[in-house]
């Protein structure tokens, strides 16, 4: 048998903000919105707007949601690990984010330790959740992250 991970949902209680950071990370690394869901509810018990983005690649898959939650229902403490083809997504993503104003909270480096190998750089979303983005490397081999420096935050 095998199982492999369909979708992350994120649910926000700042959806505007939430939706700032993730739309700037995501369209560096190919994920655009293709489903933007709104539905002001009729229910007489509840009279809330159900929002709602799915983020997908070039294949069309959504492989994350945000959706709108109301305060004490966000999604807290997690951390959500991209993985890309190359070190030079690791630096465009993070001076996107460095520019955006999104909070930084690991430069892209290399992380050598007993089987990390591995190449990346760390965000935090509006409610805290770490956001980060990473170039795997066999066995130890650097990879060109080296070559050009971003800026710190």
């Amino acid at each position: 048998m095998s199982t492999n991970l369909d979708h992350v949902t994120i649910v926000a209680e700042d959806f505007g903000a939430s939706r700032a950071v993730y739309d700037a990370l995501l369209s560096c690394l190919g994920l655009t919105p293709t489903l933007d869901y709104s539905d002001p509810e009729g229910d007489e018990d509840d009279t809330g707007t159900v929002a709602a983005i799915g983020y997908a690649g070039a294949d069309g898959r959504l492989l994350l949601w945000l959706v709108a939650g109301t305060p004490g229902t966000a999604t807290t403490g997690v951390h959500l690990a991209l993985a890309v083809g190359e070190a030079a997504a690791v630096r465009a993503v993070h001076a996107a984010a460095h520019a955006a104003g999104i909070p930084v909270v690991q430069a892209p480096r290399d992380w050598e330790a007993e089987k990390l190998h591995y190449y990346g750089t760390q965000f935090s979303d509006p409610a805290g959740n770490l956001v980060e983005v990473l170039l795997r490397r066999p066995g130890g081999s650097r990879s060109d992250s080296k070559t050009s420096a971003s800026p710190e935050s």
